[in-house]
């Protein structure tokens, strides 16, 4: 009987792995080609402006988010006779985090810019979808029950109808502020996608009910995931707003794009950490031994694949995005091949940060990350008006190295500078070319 209930979740657990897995494939098949379309139809400038708006949008999130995607499906597996209540007082909570993070986005862009300015009717679009999003908390409830094989669904419908709405634009010759809508549609149809897979549900959403007890519980929990994700959100766009703000759009818009490819490469080793992740668990709660050599595995493998993508990106990077964007974002191929150089330190840092989960570093990881971003807009205001976007590259990359190798001055790091060596070792690479 073990055997079989081990098997059902084991398989249960895959399915839904393989769901998620589906859904960032034809994100990133279907995606690529709509956005080069998009951005060759935009060109730099426009498309600086959508991906500084971006930037805003991805400033002010932590209002709708609060931190509760990181504690919800926990919480949902925890309180199960209390689902109902739970899911209706967290998307209460989201409403009112949603409203606030409308207002204050709106306040600061009239203030830093002027209210009369073009970008606010283009911020408040695009952040009216964060209504939309406070309907996350139905796929909090699917991912605890391993379910989300109908958030998928209703997300890559609402995707692919953007994506077809997108291409129509371009045919249409839209302007821009119909693009940044596209963006707040498409969290409106996945919202709606998910309250029709909900319609089922042994669970209803009310509209009176909100449990204020357990809303000061949730909220005193998540407080250190929100300042942690802030940081982190603010970590990866302060470039694209300092960009915009030191030497304009059609810039941002060239550095966008190569960033937009960059991103395509860390695919492959967030699937790799993500499946690596139970695997170390488990041997950190059963064998010191055991767990080092997981780590050391994890880490040659993330080692390598960043040598090979480094490689690929240098010879071929500028070729690619002539090819994909045209003359309009001339110089997009040399940064892409300068954003490469950060492979190694990027992946590193996913895999070290499996490693942080594991061991329960939350106050570790919230320094790192405040000392990484302090590194990186001071490097940026030093750089990019001396180098332009290259300074900018060359301050993630530096502020990057910084904040993953922080590790090795953390006590109790088992031994982190020898496995962070290993994937150098003759032997190592002989038997990982072997294998």
């Amino acid at each position: 009987m073990i055997n079989r209930l081990i098997d059902k979740i084991g398989r249960k657990l895959l399915g839904n792995s393989m769901w998620l897995f589906i859904d960032k494939l034809i994100r990133l098949i279907v995606g690529l080609f709509i956005g080069v379309l998009v951005a060759r139809y935009l060109g730099p400038e426009r498309m600086g402006i959508w991906n500084y708006c971006i930037a805003i949008f991805t400033f002010f999130i932590i209002f709708p988010s609060l931190g509760l995607e990181y504690i919800s499906p926990r919480e949902f597996v925890n309180r199960k006779t209390e689902a109902e209540n739970l899911l209706n007082t967290v998307l209460k909570l989201k409403f009112i985090g949603a409203t606030f993070g409308i207002l204050f986005s709106v306040l600061f862009m009239g203030l830093f810019k002027g209210f009369s300015s073009y970008l606010i009717p283009l911020i408040f679009i695009l952040t009216s979808g964060y209504l939309f999003q406070s309907f996350d908390v139905i796929d909090f409830y699917y991912q605890s029950k391993l379910e989300q094989k109908k958030s998928v669904i209703a997300r890559v419908v609402a995707f692919l109808f953007v994506s077809g709405y997108k291409f129509y634009l371009v045919q249409s010759d839209a302007p821009l502020i119909w693009f940044v809508a596209s963006s707040t549609i498409d969290f409106g149809i996945g919202a709606i996608g998910l309250l029709y897979s909900f319609k089922n549900s042994p669970i209803r959403l009310r509209v009176t009910l909100f449990d204020w007890k357990l809303a000061k519980q949730l909220l005193k929990d998540s407080l250190v995931f929100s300042v942690s994700a802030l940081v982190i959100v603010i970590y990866y766009k302060v470039d694209q707003v300092m960009i915009t703000e030191m030497i304009g759009e059609q810039e941002n818009g060239i550095y966008s794009v190569a960033i937009r490819i960059h991103e395509l490469f860390v695919f492959l080793p967030a699937v790799l950490v993500s499946s690596f992740l139970p695997v170390i668990t488990q041997k950190f709660h059963e064998n010191e031994v055991e767990f080092r050599a997981s780590l050391k595995q994890l880490y040659s493998v993330l080692t390598y694949l960043a040598i090979i993508f480094t490689i690929v990106v240098w010879f071929f990077g500028p070729f690619v995005m002539n090819l994909l964007y045209g003359e309009d974002y001339s110089g997009s191929g040399q940064i892409l091949q300068y954003v490469g150089l950060g492979f190694y330190s990027i992946f590193m840092a996913m895999g070290i940060g499996n490693y942080l989960i594991i061991t329960n570093r939350k106050k570790f990881v919230l320094l790192k990350s405040l000392i990484g971003l302090g590194v990186n807009v001071t490097l940026n205001f030093w750089l990019i008006p001396i180098m332009g976007i290259t300074g900018a590259v060359l301050a993630s990359i530096i502020s990057n190295i910084v904040s993953t190798f922080l590790i090795l001055i953390m006590s109790n790091n088992h031994s982190h500078f020898a496995l962070i060596l290993s994937p150098f070792n003759i032997s190592s690479i002989r038997r990982f070319i072997k294998y």
